[in-house]
């Protein structure tokens, strides 16, 4: 297996970087993982998913959003719209490199991008999503009570999930008003694995259920019981990483 860094143009003309998890011997198909809110494609739930991945012959793009990671761009003029065309952007760039994706996976926030996204990417036939509000404007709610500098002065300095982040109104404006969002989980035309802990308290699993409820068929479920929200548990995400290969062999050709 091997890593290699790539970059690639976002919607907005940002360079975006990106990293290549490649298995050993022939791709049998290609898969993009979209990030969690302030994380980046380092972080270790979503290494460790695409390793898993890899064991199986598929191969992944996991790249940072602009402002993230080594991405260009500014995290205070962000937005949740943004990230979905720059995800759209990096399918589009994989298939001009002869690396059509057919599988999509978003954790937390990336998985409401990856929701918005598949609609509108024609090689995509199953997504995968783990932890994701079925509304982006939970994140919003989450921080409500943290918002009030951010109005104030355009861009303000707050805590989130332990971290420390300048961030933007726009990008609190952006994620309250995607009022399409259950239109588009209803018209996926996908197939779709909803994973969700019980125990997580930072994305209730009553979000999965909404989800679950709102799409059409081919739709399935897995619980992570006892996992947390970032999957810092041991094995946690190596295990989602196999489950959504096996899930994904009924619907991609290739595996």
């Amino acid at each position: 297996m091997g890593q290699h860094e790539v970059e690639f143009e976002g919607a907005r003309g940002l360079k975006l970087a990106g990293i290549l998890d490649t298995p050993e011997g022939a791709v049998k198909t290609w898969a993009v993982i979209a990030h969690c809110f302030t994380c980046n494609k380092s972080v270790p739930a979503v290494s460790r998913i695409a390793k898993s991945l890899n064991k199986l012959g598929i191969g992944v793009l996991r790249f940072d959003f602009a402002g993230l990671g080594a991405s260009a761009g500014k995290f205070t003029e962000s937005t949740f719209s943004a990230d979905v065309e720059d995800l759209k952007a990096a399918c589009k760039w994989m298939e001009g490199e002869g690396r059509t994706p057919k599988l999509l996976i978003g954790h937390s926030l990336g998985g409401a991008a990856v929701l918005a996204a598949a609609g509108d990417i024609p090689s995509v036939v199953a997504v995968a999503t783990i932890a994701a509000p079925s509304d982006p404007g939970h994140v919003a709610e989450l921080l409500k009570d943290r918002l009030a500098p951010v109005y104030e002065a355009g861009v303000a300095e707050i805590q989130i999930a332990g971290h420390t982040m300048m961030v933007g109104a726009p990008l609190f404006d952006d994620l309250t008003s995607q009022n399409e969002h259950h239109e588009r989980i209803r018209n996926l035309n996908a197939a779709l694995l909803v994973m969700h802990s019980p125990q997580d308290r930072v994305v209730d699993i009553h979000n999965a259920m909404d989800i679950y409820r709102t799409a059409e068929m081919p739709k399935s479920f897995i619980a992570f019981d006892g996992a947390d929200h970032l999957m810092t548990k041991k094995g946690v995400a190596a295990w989602a990483g196999e489950m959504i290969a096996a899930w994904a062999s009924r619907y991609v050709s290739d595996l």
